[in-house]
């Protein structure tokens, strides 16, 4: 059986708004495309109903912003598809717009949009899809629902709504757990395997610092918990990150968690789920082409839009202080000193874009005495473009470190260097280590961050699992 998984498809209409400042400081302040759903969803979905796919899941964030009119729009989507493919699905907390802030924009105005989706009416609208493969549903207080759907006589799908667990986190109560985990066994007695979706992380994927607020609540606890019950696989979203991790319980016993990144930004990825129900195989491939607006458009069409948040950045930094204000602000970032600090930003900003790894990495030696970066690394790199590197790495936090892998082995030892010298210099500052612990574990997540960037400990394209592993 072949199934393809999708997440983070956030809709949006745009009968909302595409044109003007307002909507400009939106698309580029964002890592997905956004005027471009429909036609990059419209794409995808052709394209599965031309390939051996038994199969569509989809974790959550199927809308921009809950919108009634996104909504109807992917719904339309879905249906279509459905009738070539059997489509399920969970949804989450941007399909009901748990924040309150769905928006329209005109020129320079942003305009709240109160026409939303509720919990109650996405559990009502999608529940149509798979209805017919439910053996079992566990209704939450939001009134949304998690359910267990037989894919076929040896393989089940949990589709889990984590959107609070009544605790003040995303995730799922403890009588939720204990259903999810009901289910996981009676698949096992049954002697179905069964994998899970839900939207937001299970496991860390990265460093606490990037993922912290995208974790549901006592995600260990929880963790451990589904995999003694026997699950060995769980597809999430959230992130817009494609990359794989697992955990190991103090029992021994293990879950894969695939994080899926969003098909609407960098790396526009597609999952595809192979099992006959015991060995599961997932391998990622990326949506090609799409057409908008009448032009054929690429990958790295894609790939353009999520740099332009940072390349967006950088520029307004050069050009004046309001024009930074704006982007910082419509990326959700005030700082209230910025034109006292504004000189320092442009600097800054200037040298990024256009010095040399060689002149960058000098005037860091000058000011460590020649211990910053390693002299051997530089100089097989010296003329190349700082930037260039920069920006691969932000693309290695998006498609699993793909991007790295045309890293010359100098730029990654460059960037490690780097990376470790704030906490190599504050090692060496008598200061009591207590007192400056919380920075120092900051310096070492920094670390650890830009190590598993540039070289990974998985591949996070290829992952192969046992279901049905006792």
């Amino acid at each position: 059986m072949r199934i393809a998984v999708l997440a983070d498809l956030h809709h949006y209409s745009p009968t909302l708004g595409t044109t003007g400042k307002a909507f400009s400081l939106r698309e580029g302040s964002d890592q997905k495309c956004l005027k471009e759903t429909g036609s990059i969803i419209d794409a995808a979905f052709e394209r599965l109903k031309q390939e051996a796919v038994d199969t569509v899941v989809i974790a959550g964030d199927i809308s921009n912003d809950g919108e009634s009119v996104s909504h109807r729009e992917i719904c339309d989507k879905m249906m279509n598809l459905n009738q070539s493919i059997p489509v399920y699905l969970t949804t989450a907390t941007h399909d009901w717009c748990c924040d309150g802030h769905a928006r329209s924009y005109s020129g320079d105005e942003v305009i709240p949009v109160t026409d939303v989706f509720t919990p109650s009416d996405l559990r009502e609208t999608y529940r149509v899809f798979g209805d017919g493969q439910v053996i079992a549903e566990y209704r939450t207080h939001l009134d949304k629902s998690s359910y267990c759907y037989e894919l076929s006589p040896t393989l089940r799908l949990l589709a889990l709504e984590d959107d609070q667990d009544g605790e003040g986190c995303s995730g799922y109560s403890d009588n939720h757990l204990q259903w999810i985990c009901d289910q996981v066994q009676k698949a096992a007695a049954d002697g179905a395997g069964i994998f899970a979706v839900q939207h937001h992380l299970l496991l860390e994927n990265l460093v606490p610092i990037v993922n912290k607020t995208q974790k549901i609540g006592k995600n260990e606890y929880r963790a451990n918990r589904l995999a003694d019950a026997g699950l060995r696989l769980i597809f999430v979203g959230h992130s817009h990150m494609q990359r794989t991790s697992s955990h190991t319980s103090p029992d021994g016993n293990t879950i894969t968690q695939i994080n899926v990144g969003s098909l609407c930004g960098h790396p526009a990825a597609i999952n595809y789920l192979d099992t006959d129900g015991k060995t599961a195989t997932v391998t990622v491939d990326t949506l090609k082409e799409f057409t908008f607006d009448g032009e054929q458009k690429d990958n790295d069409y894609i790939k353009n839009h999520t740099l332009g948040v940072l390349m967006n950045i950088l520029n307004a930094a050069v050009a004046d202080c309001e024009q930074a204000d704006e982007r910082l602000r419509a990326l959700g970032i005030r700082i209230g000193a910025i034109k006292k600090i504004y000189p320092v930003v442009r600097f800054g900003a200037d040298k990024l874009l256009h010095t040399t790894v060689g002149k960058a990495a000098k005037a860091v030696n000058a000011l460590t005495f020649g211990k910053g970066v390693s002299k051997k690394a530089v100089k097989e790199i010296r003329n190349d473009k700082l930037l260039d590197y920069v920006l691969a790495i932000f693309l290695c936090v998006f498609d699993g470190s793909k991007s790295a892998q045309n890293m010359p082995d100098a730029a990654k030892t460059v960037a490690k260097d780097v990376a470790s010298l704030p906490g190599r210099i504050l090692k060496k500052i008598p200061f009591k280590k207590d007192k400056i612990a919380g920075i120092l574990g900051i310096t070492s997540q920094i670390e650890d961050l830009i190590e598993e960037l540039v070289n990974p400990k998985r591949d996070h394209w290829n992952t192969v699992v046992d279901l049905q592993n006792k």
